[in-house]
């Protein structure tokens, strides 16, 4: 590791990074990590100091960079690194890929337990793994529930193979869990609802109030957006901690490797189906439908299961036709459809 970079440490500089920083050839810049990206300029973390940077496209918050310094507090963003992983939805308003954060090594799922929505975790998961980062379900405000550690049982029931850690930050239990997973140097990404406690596991991670935290509505038990961008954070003792908003909705961007890997007791079933192409509706000697009617598969995650399956198949199919749209430009389509004297679009 170059002796030079040390204090890029604490945001998670270290052989990996170094050897990817090696790749980029050789000129006059030097390497930094994304910490917070605002519209049309970003932060980055310097080895001696953050800088504003402006780059052309955008980065991610997590992204390892090559900059070319301006001075004391500018940059200019030369080169994004190699990405190990990329947590990231469609955007709900274009069809393009909304990138949440890049280089983690654990996605933190948070899940309240006064108002467990497990199909929502079931999600997570599926988009954790797809991301490339290994998932770890934080559930949250533990003491405001007698029976948390039942809520933990039901978790782990419903969540077959899940790692779970049970929180609260009122009382400190769990925290040092959450902790440890970071270290010595793991960067890991806060997802999950509005007013499920994000901001408050980190501050209690950071060991100060950093980040806003808000209130939760009496009404419904939402919360307010206090987080209103991602932004990155190193954690004193080791790790990095990148908090992100509350996301409403989380459409899938792909996800075939992130169902395999979050239903992958359902997967184990559907190999042992009759029919390879087994929809597990109908079909005879479905050992799917024969597990969930002998209670071994939850219904519940079952339902989940076809849903996002579903949703999987759309996205999939979605992105084997952008594919298909970028080797062959709408332009030329148009031209032929001319030549041939009829409208664009309108059938023959």
């Amino acid at each position: 590791m170059t002796e030079s970079f040390d204090g890029l440490v604490p945001f998670g500089w270290d052989e990996r990074v170094a050897t990817l920083y090696a790749s980029v050839p050789a000129g006059d810049h030097v390497p930094g990590r994304v910490v917070r990206v605002e519209r049309g300029a970003c932060l980055v973390q310097g080895a001696d100091g953050c800088r504003l940077a402006v780059a052309e496209l955008l980065p991610a918050v997590g992204d390892w960079v090559a900059m070319r310094l301006i001075d004391s507090e500018r940059a200019l963003l030369e080169t994004i690194l190699s990405r190990w992983s990329v947590l990231s939805r469609q955007d709900p308003a274009r069809d393009v890929e909304q990138v949440l954060a890049a280089n983690l090594d654990v996605v933190l799922i948070v899940a309240p337990t006064d108002r467990l929505h497990l199909a929502r975790v079931e999600r997570e998961l599926l988009m954790a793994w797809e991301s490339g980062a290994a998932p770890v379900v934080v559930l949250t405000k533990a003491d405001l529930l007698e029976a948390s550690d039942d809520i933990r049982v039901t978790a782990e029931q419903r969540l077959v193979g899940a790692e779970i850690v049970l929180t609260s930050t009122a009382t400190g239990d769990g925290i040092d869990d959450v902790a440890r997973i970071l270290r010595p140097n793991r960067t890991g990404a806060l997802i999950g609802p509005s007013g499920a406690g994000k901001s408050s596991l980190a501050n209690a991670l950071l060991g100060t109030d950093t980040l806003a935290i808000g209130d939760v509505r009496d009404n419904d038990r939402r919360g307010r957006h206090t987080t209103t961008t991602r932004q990155l954070v190193p954690v004193p003792g080791g790790g990095v901690l990148i908090d992100t908003p509350g996301l409403r909705s989380l459409p899938l961007w792909r996800g075939d490797e992130g169902l395999a890997a979050a239903f992958a007791d359902v997967e184990e079933l559907a190999r042992r189906c009759r029919f390879g192409d087994c929809q597990h509706d109908r079909e005879p000697s479905c050992a799917v439908l024969a597990a969930v009617a002998g209670g071994s598969l939850d219904r519940q995650r079952f339902d989940s299961y076809r849903k996002l399956s579903g949703e999987v198949v759309s996205a999939e199919a979605a992105h084997d036709e952008r594919a298909r749209r970028s080797e062959h430009p709408p332009g030329r389509s148009v031209t032929r459809a001319q030549r041939q004297g009829r409208a664009p679009g309108r059938p023959r």
